[in-house]
């Protein structure tokens, strides 16, 4: 019989998150000679080392891969167990990963609403691009995920969560911006400032324009949705954003939505949760907020 303690399976997960016993001891409060002891003695348990030794970084090895969801679940269920009799009110702590248009525009408002439900909560919040949401996903470093190109990953649950339209932009001194002044034509010779590559505003727009423009004429690539509106301004090119980001620009006469009746300009956002991942309190809670949220309409 083992006599595993919580304790110990703590400083496992630290471990793999950190990447090394001294900053998982710092993590978790404890020093770092009763660290290795605890995870030595864990090993010692189970018969089998979980960490291959790289040298002065510790990087899960086939049995800690398989061990780690299942200790983080154990983890988890037993903060909950902890806070059992504290209502339904109580404070949870959540890890979400967002892609750009999601992380900067939408979940500000969802977060804040979790957090008037459940006084206290710690929501922590990455924004990257899809790609880099689904690798933290995969590695258990968020809760959820939420991104705006899909995911066919087999160890990923994706949520279709609520559609997004997106327009073309450009500034408003632009001969595209007059009413009828463009055409499949002028927007196939237009300069296009598009996300890199691994975004999933990149790669639902590439989509998009490619098949019912064709071949478009790449000028530059950046990182960011703020950094194109930018480049767009300063009249480099035009753009395909998420209308929910453009609205600011639009209504300060920074920018302008092209009209685009002959394109089709839509996408749906997902909500990304691990098939092994235990959907604690705070997990059901935010996902209840994103249901009741689906129901209100995406632009105001």
């Amino acid at each position: 019989m083992l006599h595993t303690t919580l304790r110990q399976v703590e400083v496992f997960v630290a471990t793999a998150q950190k990447g090394s016993v001294t900053q998982a001891a710092a993590a978790i409060g404890m020093t770092q000679s009763a660290a290795s002891m605890a995870l030595a003695d864990f090993e010692r348990q189970l018969g089998s080392l979980l960490f291959d030794r790289i040298g002065r970084r510790l990087a899960l090895n086939e049995n800690g891969r398989m061990l780690y969801p299942k200790a983080v679940e154990m983890i988890e269920r037993a903060q909950e167990i902890e806070g059992l009799f504290d209502g339904d009110g109580r404070a949870v702590n959540l890890r979400l990963g967002a892609s750009s248009t999601i992380g900067n525009y939408l979940l500000p408002r969802l977060i804040g609403q979790l957090r008037t439900q459940r006084p206290g909560s710690r929501i922590q919040l990455e924004v990257g691009n899809t790609q880099q949401v689904i690798n933290s996903l995969l590695n258990f470093e968020i809760d959820v995920g939420f991104v705006e190109g899909p995911c066919m990953h087999a160890d990923v649950e994706a949520i279709a969560w609520r559609e997004d339209r997106l327009a073309v932009c450009t500034r408003l001194d632009d001969p595209l911006a007059r009413p009828g002044g463009a055409s499949i034509d002028t927007l196939r010779q237009a300069e296009w400032i598009l996300r890199e590559r691994g975004s999933g505003t990149r790669e639902v727009v590439e989509q998009l324009l490619t098949s019912q423009l064709g071949d478009i004429r790449l000028a530059m690539e950046l990182g960011g949705t703020e950094a194109i509106k930018r480049a767009v301004e300063a009249g480099i090119g035009i753009s395909c954003l998420s209308l929910t980001a453009l609205a600011g620009a639009i209504e300060r006469g920074n920018l302008v939505a092209i009209e685009t009746p002959f394109l089709k300009l839509t996408r749906s956002l997902h909500i990304l949760l691990h098939k092994q991942k235990y959907r604690t309190a705070g997990i059901e809670a935010l996902l209840a907020l994103c249901g009741t949220d689906r129901a209100r309409p995406l632009f105001n």
